[in-house]
């Protein structure tokens, strides 16, 4: 049997299919679902690619079907709609952006206000490389004058905002002992 031996529709594992090569169980998915993560990965890119380039307004769904060789269909198909796929956008780079920040805490995690700091430096260090995160979390005067197209895609950063406020509650709860919750909260609100 060789690794090329999926049955459409089903899961099969490595293991089951190589027995003597492999000692430990990987599944290989349908190439279905392959090529929907694939599209939207590809759809999530190209559409930031095009917001920043030209503005979110005018980003228009034929160009990003156009740009990862689907038909319009195919992508809605995927995305109902530009708002869909704007939202999409966001929440990728939202989950992109709390990775890093648990990565950071965890390394850091033996010394909480250590932690903290890098946290922030890390925030701050992405929104350098990241119009979205740099939108969500404010312009400064020095970026006034730049338009970075994303920032109709969160007229409200709160998803964003929420998001990394609550995993940075959550990891403080674990790893600082003796504060009341509402404590947490409140120190987390002031440092987001």
């Amino acid at each position: 049997h060789s690794a090329t031996c999926v049955q459409k529709e089903t899961f099969w594992s490595v293991r089951q299919l190589c027995p003597l090569r492999y000692n430990h169980r990987v599944v290989v998915e349908p190439v279905r679902v392959s090529f929907r993560r694939h599209l939207r990965a590809e759809a999530i890119r190209a559409a930031e690619e095009l917001a920043l380039e030209k503005g979110w307004e005018k980003v228009r769904f034929s160009e990003v079907a156009s740009l990862i060789g689907v038909s319009r269909p195919t992508l809605y198909r995927e995305f109902t709609s530009k708002a869909d796929l704007g939202d999409a956008l966001v929440l990728s780079e939202t989950h992109r952006f709390l990775d890093g920040i648990r990565e950071v805490l965890d390394i850091n995690a033996s010394d909480v206000p250590t932690a903290i700091k890098a946290a922030v430096r890390y925030t701050l260090d992405e929104a350098v490389g990241s119009p979205l995160l740099r939108a969500a979390i404010g312009r400064s005067a020095d970026d006034a004058h730049v338009d970075t197209g994303v920032l109709p895609l969160i007229a409200t950063s709160s998803t964003m905002l929420e998001s990394s406020s609550n995993e940075l509650v959550c990891w403080i709860r674990t790893h600082l002992d003796g504060h009341r919750p509402t404590e947490i909260v409140a120190a987390v609100d002031v440092l987001i």
